[in-house]
């Protein structure tokens, strides 16, 4: 589902650089429907273990940075170390095998974590692009929420959060190894948050930093959630930016977003309407405007 949508010189400051590693690969699925979660996260470990093999092979093209761009069909993911208590309608005693296939230790058969290891791997490692997608797409048991949409645990940083249509998901996968950036996943992760406030920027939104939390919010609402990792120093997740997305997936009664009780969720389009502005954006142009901020 997904296409390599074009090559992208790689920019420092004003000038054009032409070390080895001088373009960014950018993939999308956005000219079609939002796809599943697991395959996005399917993708990611496919750039990933391709670029990290490459001792392995003689192709080196696969020895690029690459950025992907997509929207999830509606799910909720919890980061390693998220607290399950934050699905607030997981807290009744029915729900104790829900629980036990989402908490931090479980893997394997039944379990609801999309999260790699070294079996996976030399089990993944011989097949064509194609079937390594579906292999790793189809590994977890994801609980379902009353709302009908999947929840996962992941290797990211961050609480429970929601993705769905009408969110821009970007997916960053850069090598922190390499010039122009540095082996330090808080300044990736506070650079990251830039980069979104900088794209809000251009809609006339101000978005800011909060001295607790990670993302990016309006006033006291997130606006982006911004959760990161990284293997060998190359990065994977990235942000979620609410362009129009529906916000009654965000309801206490499903989840404490991020975590965070007593805050909200908010969109580019929530925003908008409520100054009067009738001319909104749509996920292709946030997508295009991401692009040429990073």
């Amino acid at each position: 589902q997904f296409q390599r949508l074009s090559t992208v010189d790689a920019l420092d400051g004003e000038n054009f650089v032409k070390p080895p590693r001088s373009t960014v690969d950018v993939h999308t699925s956005l000219p079609l429907s939002p796809i599943e979660y697991s395959r996005g996260w399917a993708w990611q470990q496919v750039l990933l273990l391709r670029r990290k093999n490459l001792s392995c092979r003689e192709d080196v093209d696969y020895d690029r940075d690459n950025i992907i761009l997509l929207e999830h069909k509606p799910v909720y993911t919890l980061g390693r170390g998220a607290d399950e208590n934050h699905l607030t309608f997981l807290k009744d005693e029915e729900n104790k095998e829900e629980r036990k296939r989402l908490s931090r230790s479980s893997r394997g058969l039944g379990s609801s974590s999309l999260i790699m290891d070294k079996n996976l791997h030399e089990q993944i490692k011989s097949l064509s692009i194609k079937n390594v997608v579906d292999r790793l797409s189809s590994i977890a048991n994801p609980v379902i929420s009353p709302n009908g949409a999947p929840i996962y645990r992941i290797e990211r940083g961050g609480e429970v959060t929601y993705h769905g249509p009408g969110q821009l998901v970007v997916y960053p996968m850069f090598d922190l190894k390499q010039h122009p950036f540095r082996k330090d996943l808080h300044w990736y992760l506070r650079t990251v948050e830039e980069l979104v406030i900088e794209i809000l920027r251009v809609y006339d939104i101000e978005g800011v930093r909060d001295a607790i939390n990670t993302g990016v919010w309006f006033e006291r609402k997130k606006v982006a959630a911004v959760g990161v990792s990284s293997s060998g120093w190359i990065t994977t997740h990235g942000f979620a930016l609410n362009v129009s997305p529906d916000l009654k997936f965000f309801d206490t009664a499903y989840i404490f977003p991020c975590g965070i009780e007593g805050r909200g969720v908010t969109s580019i389009h929530e925003i908008l309407k409520n100054r009067g502005e009738t001319n909104l954006p749509t996920v292709a142009d946030i997508a295009r405007t991401t692009l040429g901020k990073i």
